[in-house]
């Protein structure tokens, strides 16, 4: 345990521990409903290098899982099995290259997760297109204006889904209507319900 914990907290694994607390962290408060998904659908500068290294239209908290995970370890196992082989005097270096060598790794892993989750998106959307407007949903984020989550009841486990309001903030829990669909950001708009819809 001594060793695991010295090499996971020291340069070139550190790096990527304290990343992947974060990542892990993030994806445990988002499967608690705690914070919002985060998607990587927008129009911002963070949306303008995920559509230049292929990662638009995902959810982005599994790629980032993958992508720390895979760099995490393969950067741990670099550093507990290669980095003791180094004479002391060219460890710097190494380990610089092994950082940057596990980020590659990650990058790979990330854009394997991401390639069936767009595909697995691109089929909600065509569903969504078809079936979905004009559906009730219930906001399930804090609030909903410009960004939020909504839920939709399909028959089966219910599907989560970005949305934003047609200009009122909606509060968690109020009913909602499905009017527009935007493919190209996989963003529903809505509307507060009447107490007639169903």
């Amino acid at each position: 345990m001594t060793e695991f914990l010295h090499v996971a907290l020291s340069f070139p694994t550190a790096p990527w521990t304290a990343l992947l607390t974060l990542i892990a962290a993030a994806a445990l408060l988002a499967l608690l409903g705690a914070i919002d998904g985060i998607s990587g659908g927008g129009e911002g500068l963070l949306d303008s290098l995920l559509v230049r290294v292929g990662l638009n239209g995902v959810p982005l908290l599994p790629v980032a899982l993958a992508l720390t995970l895979t760099g995490w370890l393969s950067c741990y196992l670099g550093q507990l099995l290669l980095l003791p082989l180094v004479a002391p005097a060219g460890r710097g270096p190494v380990a610089v290259a092994l950082l940057f060598g596990s980020a590659a790794l990650g990058a790979l892993a990330a854009r394997a997760v991401a390639r069936p989750l767009r595909r697995f998106v691109q089929g909600q959307d065509a569903l969504a297109r078809t079936q979905l407007l004009g559906r009730v949903a219930v906001v399930e984020s804090g609030t909903l204006a410009s960004t939020g989550r909504v839920s939709v009841q399909d028959g089966g486990a219910g599907l989560m889904l970005d949305a934003r309001s047609d200009g009122d903030t909606l509060r968690r829990g109020e009913r909602v209507i499905l009017v527009e669909h935007d493919p190209a950001t996989h963003i529903f708009t809505v509307r507060r319900a009447d107490p007639t819809d169903s």
